[in-house]
């Protein structure tokens, strides 16, 4: 390659760069280069040469040169001009495809013997996941029925499996192929369920108290990020008696904030304040934050406050992992975490000045019935 003179030398790279950049080359086998194609790369390269001398002759030249290193060859046949120039050229491979070596199938559980036939053709995260059941189902998990968020946190929640997936709580709506496509069969495998979104409607229906849904006589309304979460509070709290939790509804995310306008919609029942409960996150800390902002301008809403027996829960049962959004500069953590109970504001600021999370799924329909100490401030 070091013999090549400089217009044959840049004509290779340009080649070599529009296979990358137009057919996705990786320089591990051969791929063809058109003429029109050829002549057009040529055309893009500085090429010194005599004021009659045609371009067919002067990229016959560069060629030429490129035959004899072994860099391409030529494709058969010609364009039959009085200077003929190939159909085109095929660019040799520069390297080596490196030997992918897949991992062994592992032994494994008779729930997963389905594994068996689909290991070696699996992507390298849907072998994550066979992995990770697989380990779950020999640990003699709890089988008792859980949402489908919390048993995936039952499954995927170590760091073991974090760089894998966007939120591990989510690692079932990422993981493809036909053992994770069969949802039926899954969810009957790992006794799991989808938790169903809130029922919204465009008109409030006066029967009833609008979009919220009424859990007890209590005045608080108790607001959760995520859907999951907010079904295994309605189940829990369904069979508590002595609660002052009124309404349970999902703030979904950001959209909390749009409508918190509309709690002054309530027809039946009387708010005396707002409990929230979301993730430990930057983003999960913004919401209520703002909306606690937004409540404290208006005199017609009611405190928006933290829910601070499941925030002590989260602390304590849940498994910090790592999270996709930066890390938050001390004095940025020390505001964000403000809104919380002073109890929590040291723990959850160095969680957002480091690089973890805790999804608040970590709070499951499991722990919720096994206690009721979760309803720290929210009591009847």
């Amino acid at each position: 390659m070091t013999d090549l003179s400089r217009p044959a030398r840049e004509l290779l790279n340009a080649l070599r760069e529009h296979a990358r950049t137009q057919k996705k080359w990786d320089g591990t086998h051969r791929t063809g280069v058109s003429l029109p194609e050829l002549r057009r790369t040529f055309r893009t390269v500085p090429c010194p040469r005599a004021e009659d001398e045609l371009e067919s002759a002067a990229l016959r030249r560069c060629l030429e040169e490129l035959y004899e290193s072994e860099a391409i060859v030529a494709k058969k046949g010609d364009d039959g001009e009085k200077i003929p120039l190939p159909k085109g050229v095929w660019l040799l491979p520069t390297h080596r495809a490196t030997v992918k070596v897949r991992e062994p199938l592992p032994p494994l559980h008779p729930k997963m013997r389905k594994v068996s036939g689909l290991w070696d053709s699996a992507a390298a995260r849907t072998r994550i996941g066979y992995r990770a059941l697989n380990n779950w189902f020999f640990s003699e998990p709890d089988m008792t029925p859980a949402p489908k968020r919390e048993r995936a946190l039952d499954i995927f929640g170590s760091r073991a499996y974090s760089e894998y997936f966007n939120a591990e709580e989510k690692a079932f709506d990422e993981l493809k192929g036909p053992f994770f496509s069969d949802q039926a069969n899954l969810r009957a495998l790992l006794a799991m369920y989808e938790a169903p979104p809130q029922m919204l409607t465009e008109k409030l229906i006066p029967e009833n108290d609008g979009y919220y849904g009424r859990i007890g006589d209590g005045d608080i309304l108790l607001v959760v990020e995520n859907v999951t979460t907010c079904w295994s509070l309605i189940e829990a709290l369904d069979g508590i008696k002595d609660h002052a939790v009124g309404y349970v509804v999902c703030g979904m995310g950001s959209a909390f904030l749009a409508s918190l306008s509309s709690v002054k919609l309530l027809r039946h029942g009387r708010i005396a304040e707002i409990r929230y409960f979301g993730d430990l996150d930057p983003a999960g800390l913004s919401i209520p934050a703002a909306a606690a902002e937004e409540a404290a301008k208006d005199r017609d809403l009611p405190e928006v406050l933290p829910a601070v027996g499941l925030y002590d829960a989260l602390l304590g049962i849940g498994t910090p992992l790592p999270r996709k959004e930066r890390r938050l500069a001390a004095q940025l953590a020390t505001d964000r975490v403000r809104w919380l109970d002073p109890s929590h504001q040291t723990a959850a600021a160095a969680m957002l000045r480091g690089d973890d999370r805790l999804a608040q799924e970590w709070v499951s329909l499991r722990h919720l019935k096994a206690n009721t100490e979760w309803l720290r401030g929210m009591n009847g």
